[in-house]
């Protein structure tokens, strides 16, 4: 590990570092204010971004989400150290399992969509809405989602937990029938994703209404935290490290009450790629849930979900690289046909709550004369939440075209390569943990044992950095060079583990020149390695 000096000196360089790390982006310029398209003057997201020098665009990158979003001044980037602009060109990243700043080709769909339809929009409810219906469509097409098939829109995966409980209020039609919402792979799920299932704030801040009250928080969203929701969570693994069979035990339980209507989770690859053993469907006394929000799944594995009437949560801004954050819930077609024949559920101060994440601008047609009444807001408008779905559109569309086997066959071909990489630096690495697309990696601690969580939490920060001034050996020229990876994760009572990630655009990479993306990998694994030694 770098020395305490070390670390002090390159504390000093992350606000130079982030600001520059991309140059040409700080002179782009853009024909309207903020402020001219709605009233930021009370927008903690924009006026922080704003008192940063970023451009309108960057500002409306951070608008419309949680508190993971927000943009520190004295830093200018967010809690992942990530800015709401691309990285610079000799910048590495995988740490698209965690937070993406904007691939180049996120950034200027979003700049288009900003620059000729929002900025110049007389009607912004209206210019949303009609933003929004193209965007499900485009997701639908990019994932050939069967016929019948409905998108809703909304914040982040973890946002995404509210509609479910919802939908299943409607599907039940009866409000005071005790509802037991399973999550499997506590930990290794997004850190709000648990406390959202259970109908409470998982985050300070609401993305319509902005930051809440300490006795909002508390209290939780109205007519969700009731006596008649409970959350029910099994951790991903042992304190060992060894994987719980999460989707047995959910199954196990729900089995022996029959008096409740279960919501059964299936995570399809947590933040170390760990899938459940089972991917739950639904039917009359139970909704199956997948969580499939890292995006890390072949079109065969999602249709064979939605076939089972499974409902998913998906986001892009995970392998497909949108800026943080982006989410939606596919509502399967039989599923939907019943859900459009149904009033909306009591209680209906739900609606209320909801109102803070949602409009009836991001709903799917089998919930718009339900919710829609009930959420119609043309004040409340998601500005971020289209630019950052553009943007990962544009990861999405470039890597449509691919067939599902070459990118199989892509991602196994780069784990191995990259793997075989961190192995051969077994000094201060192992590569602990290889899931498709997500390598985890554990860092050794001399000769006592592995780095722990806020020991990875500095390395994972430093490799952010350009670290080329610390005064160490640096044989490798490798420390000059930024590599943002995925968080760390606490994994066992030994260890915790850094990651490494493809997304949409290194596979892309990949694909088309595989030295030069497997150079970048290298360049990653020798400066992990490097600040592991020091």
């Amino acid at each position: 590990m770098l020395s305490r000096t070390a670390l002090r000196s390159s504390r000093l360089l992350l606000s130079r570092t982030q600001q520059a790390q991309h140059p040409a982006v700080a002179t782009r310029t853009f024909s309207s204010t903020a402020a001219a398209i709605i009233d930021s003057s009370n927008d903690e997201f924009m006026t922080n971004a704003a008192s940063c020098n970023y451009s309108p665009l960057e500002q409306f990158l951070t608008h419309g989400g949680d508190d993971r979003s927000l943009i520190f001044t004295d830093t200018g980037t967010n809690k992942y150290h990530i800015a709401p602009r691309p990285i610079a060109s000799d910048a590495i990243f995988r740490g698209s399992c965690t937070c993406n700043a904007p691939t180049e080709r996120g950034y200027q769909a979003a700049a288009q969509l900003y620059e000729n339809t929002i900025s110049t929009s007389n009607d912004l409810d209206a210019t949303l809405k009609e933003i929004f219906e193209n965007q499900r469509d485009r997701i639908a097409k990019c994932l050939e989602l069967p016929e019948g098939t409905e998108v809703v829109l909304c914040p982040s995966g973890s946002d995404a937990e509210y509609i479910p409980i919802v939908m299943a209020r409607q599907l039940i039609q009866n409000p005071s029938r005790k509802m037991k919402n399973y999550v499997t792979q506590l930990k290794e799920i997004g850190a709000g994703s648990s406390v959202a299932s259970g109908g409470l704030y998982f985050s300070t801040h609401a993305p319509l209404t902005g930051r809440l009250s300490e006795e909002e928080q508390n209290k939780g969203l109205k007519g969700f935290a009731t006596p008649s929701l409970e959350e029910i969570s099994i951790p991903a693994r042992e304190r060992s490290g060894s994987v719980i069979d999460g989707s047995q035990t959910i199954t196990d339980m729900a089995a022996a009450d029959q008096d409740s209507y279960t919501l059964l989770h299936g995570v399809f690859g947590g933040k170390t790629g760990l899938r459940d053993a089972v991917m739950p469907g639904s039917n009359d006394s139970t909704m199956g849930i997948i969580d499939a929000c890292q995006g890390r799944f072949s079109l065969e594995e999602l249709h064979g979900w939605l076939a089972n009437d499974s409902v998913v949560l998906f986001t892009g801004s995970k392998f497909y690289q949108a800026p943080p954050f982006c989410g939606a819930v596919f509502i399967p077609p039989n599923m939907a046909a019943q859900l459009s024949q149904l009033p909306a559920p009591e209680p209906k101060e739900m609606f209320d709550s909801l109102s803070g994440f949602v409009t009836d601008k991001e709903l799917s047609p089998c919930l718009v004369n339900s919710w829609g009444p009930l959420l119609k807001n043309s004040q409340r408008n998601n500005v971020g939440l289209a630019l950052r779905w553009e943007a990962g559109l544009a990861g999405m569309e470039a890597l449509s075209g691919t067939p599902d086997p070459q990118r199989v066959q892509a991602v196994e071909e780069w784990a191995n390569q990259v793997t075989a990489m961190v192995q051969d630096e077994s000094a201060y690495l192992d590569a602990w943990c290889i899931e498709r697309s997500i390598i985890s990696i554990r860092l050794k601690k001399g000769d006592d044992g592995w780095l722990n969580m806020d020991e990875l939490r500095n390395v994972y920060r430093l490799m952010s950095l350009d670290l080329s001034s610390v005064p160490v050996n640096d044989s490798n020229n490798v420390l000059q060079y930024a590599v943002n990876l995925g968080q760390p994760v606490d994994v066992a009572e030994s260890h915790a583990i850094l990651r490494i990630a493809l997304g949409s655009e290194s596979l892309a990479s990949y694909i088309q020149n595989p030295s030069a993306t497997l150079a970048e990998d290298q360049t990653a694994v020798k400066k992990l390695a490097a600040v592991a030694k020091y």
